[in-house]
């Protein structure tokens, strides 16, 4: 039970992340951060042109690799919606990575583009993994 319900938490947390589109309900319709459409009800569908994972920004297996304890990688910060196909193409990526799909009109296209997490975003992540600035790129 505790599991399922922190699963739930997590897709929350991402799925507010998510810009919301103002001619779309925002409970069921929004864009990820490269731009690409996504549906609430597609979350892990790689079969929907609408599907979506959940995201760490800065990626799990770096967090593990620098040392920083678990209980912080789950961070609201570090989570968020992302397009599954900009999920896949991203990977470890970080700060830097690129986009498999954007909004391409009322549905997504294939576009890579290369996208930059922000500077105070950046920064806010490594307080909150207390990092330092050259263990980043």
């Amino acid at each position: 039970m505790f599991i399922k319900r922190a699963a739930l938490d997590i897709r929350q947390i991402a799925w507010k992340s998510a810009v919301i589109v103002d001619e779309y309900n925002p409970d069921r319709i929004r864009k990820d951060a490269c731009g690409a459409w996504i549906a609430y009800d597609d979350f892990n569908n790689k079969d929907s042109i609408f599907g979506w994972e959940i995201d760490y920004i800065f990626p799990l297996s770096r967090l593990q690799q620098l040392g920083v304890p678990q209980e912080l990688w789950n961070h609201p910060l570090n989570i968020r919606a992302l397009h599954w196909k900009n999920r896949f193409s991203k990977g470890n990526s970080y700060p830097r990575y690129t986009s498999m799909v954007i909004d391409g009109g009322a549905t997504n296209m294939e576009q890579h583009i290369v996208f930059w997490v922000s500077d105070p975003l950046q920064y806010k992540l490594q307080k909150v993994f207390k990092l330092k600035d050259a263990l980043l790129y």
